[in-house]
């Protein structure tokens, strides 16, 4: 970077390699895998500066964002990506908490419940219910009134995770999964 070098501007260094990272997150063209690196890249880059002391809301930002790339890696071990998802998550919660910023929370529990849905290292049942706990938790923030979409999605996503549900009694877990669903509709 010419202007906002890491000396000179080292904030503007630092967005700049977190904007630079969602960007090949979210890129179309090239290699997928390759973007992905190149963004877990930049969004590790901008740590530099983006520290918990120093910038706590970007840094949880940045490790919010380092869990989603790592939940979608394609190159390594897909179990240890996950392994780092969930790690990169937790870490964003020490900032993102439901007190300070709900909606982020709400968004990073989302993340989680996703991982743990894919999540190949541990017992899938607790897995499984790692999932629905951290849709319930969602739930919390994502209601119907103040987030229609995402209260719609966390919906269907707490309605399929009861559908795989190991625990407990099939027909109860289906009669939950069918709660959740005729939610969207009555």
């Amino acid at each position: 970077m010419k202007v906002y070098t890491f000396e000179a501007f080292p904030y503007g260094w630092a967005q700049t390699q977190n904007n630079l990272g969602n960007a090949y997150f979210q890129r179309i063209k090239e290699d997928k895998a390759d973007n992905l690196e190149q963004a877990i890249v930049c969004f590790k880059e901008s740590l530099k500066v983006y520290t918990i002391e120093a910038f706590p809301y970007e840094w949880a930002r940045t490790q919010n964002n380092l869990g989603n790339a790592y939940k979608d890696r394609i190159k390594e071990d897909k179990a240890q990506n996950l392994e780092k998802a969930i790690a990169y998550c937790q870490e964003a919660m020490k900032v993102y908490t439901f007190e300070a910023y709900p909606s982020k929370w709400a968004g990073t529990q989302n993340n989680l419940a996703t991982i743990y849905r894919n999540r190949i290292i541990g017992d899938k049942a607790h897995n499984l219910e790692q999932t629905i706990a951290c849709l319930e938790e969602v739930m919390k923030v994502y209601t119907f009134e103040a987030f229609p979409q995402y209260w719609a999605l966390t919906q269907i996503n707490i309605a399929n995770a009861y559908c795989d549900r190991i625990k407990s009694e099939q027909s109860s877990n289906l009669e939950l999964a069918i709660a959740y669903y005729e939610n969207l509709w009555f």
